[in-house]
């Protein structure tokens, strides 16, 4: 003869398999989390960069992406255009002669932001070696961290570093000669950046 449902004992054993297979996951689902916020900052400065460059050879005026640190820790990133053919600087941006164009994009310090990940050795995007430099300073474009694209399709060389603040990171790497762009992914377990898409 069946019986029909469950023994207490089949209940508990079901339950404790879920409860185990919650737990599991979670650390998971908190680096699927940190990576899609990375991919997500990374995109939207991407896309102001874009922007800028197409800005810049449309109008036939140097447009800059100007980036500022908070003091929170965060960053604001404005798109600024040249206003008297002199590139984009910082004392123009002051006296309003050179001006903002669209919106201001926000990358806040509790979230994947431009900066690195503390205390970790990272390599070197060229393949040089590890990343020198001031771990301080995550945006290397230009002085006064300004990056200018100019009306004929040229840019400010550098690289922008991004990081979930833990384990993995992301960089917009800019080629002046060309303006092109490159993003590059990496994490701590890898030994060297890796071509991505976005």
């Amino acid at each position: 003869m069946k019986e029909r449902g469950q023994t207490l004992v089949e209940t508990v054993v079901v339950l404790v398999i879920m409860a185990l297979s919650s737990v599991m996951a979670l650390p998971l689902l908190g680096m699927a989390h940190r990576e899609a916020a990375l991919r997500r900052v990374t995109e939207q400065v991407r896309s102001q960069m874009w922007r800028a460059r197409s800005d810049a050879v449309m109008t036939g005026k140097a447009t800059a992406l100007v980036f500022d640190k908070l003091s929170d820790g965060g960053w604001r990133c404005a798109v600024v255009q040249d206003g008297d053919d002199d590139g984009v600087r910082r004392s123009d941006i002051a006296t309003g002669c050179d001006y903002q164009v669209g919106r201001v994009l926000e990358l806040e310090v509790d979230k994947a932001t431009l900066g690195f990940i503390p205390d970790c050795d990272i390599p070197n995007p060229s393949g040089d070696g590890l990343l020198g430099g001031d771990y301080e300073d995550p945006v290397r474009a230009g002085s006064g961290d300004i990056l200018t694209f100019t009306a004929q399709g040229t840019a400010t060389s550098g690289t922008l570093y991004f990081s979930d603040g833990r384990q993995m990171m992301r960089a917009i790497r800019v080629y002046g000669i060309t303006g092109r762009l490159r993003t590059l992914r990496w994490n701590t377990a890898w030994d060297r950046w890796r071509v991505t898409g976005l």
